[in-house]
């Protein structure tokens, strides 16, 4: 990994459509922007948000998430998540994220940290 210097910031941007929605991921009923899709929008972001300091073979991995969903947001709706690397503790990161619909209201909010690890290393152990 190298060295952190400055700011880093990552942006990810998804439509509302009928495969992002709580009723379609299963984590609701209705046709509206899922929290696991604006969560997975976010993570997106903070691996931008990451590429900057990685070195060839590593990559991200996400540990912990603390996020708020405050505003439902429709079919059609554009969503942009955002994210800005804090923290450097050794290799895990800690990210400040938001999400913002396309009237530029908050939807969403919270820290999500993720830790660095050796791609190869990593799916040895993964597969034993």
């Amino acid at each position: 990994m190298k060295e952190f210097h400055g700011e880093y910031k990552g942006e990810a941007l998804v439509t509302v459509n009928s495969t992002n929605t709580a009723a379609a991921v299963g984590s609701g009923s209705l046709p509206v922007f899922a929290t696991p899709m604006m969560l997975a929008l976010m993570e997106e972001a903070t691996c931008e948000a990451a590429s900057a300091i990685l070195d060839d073979g590593e990559t991200t991995v996400g540990t912990k998430v603390e996020i708020t969903h405050d505003k439902a947001s429709a079919m059609g709706a554009t969503i942009s998540a955002n994210a800005t690397l804090d923290e450097v503790d050794g290799r895990r990161l800690v990210f400040s994220v938001s999400a913002k619909d396309d009237n530029g209201n908050v939807i969403g909010k919270g820290t999500i940290e993720r830790f660095v690890v050796n791609c190869d290393k990593f799916m040895k152990k993964v597969n034993g």
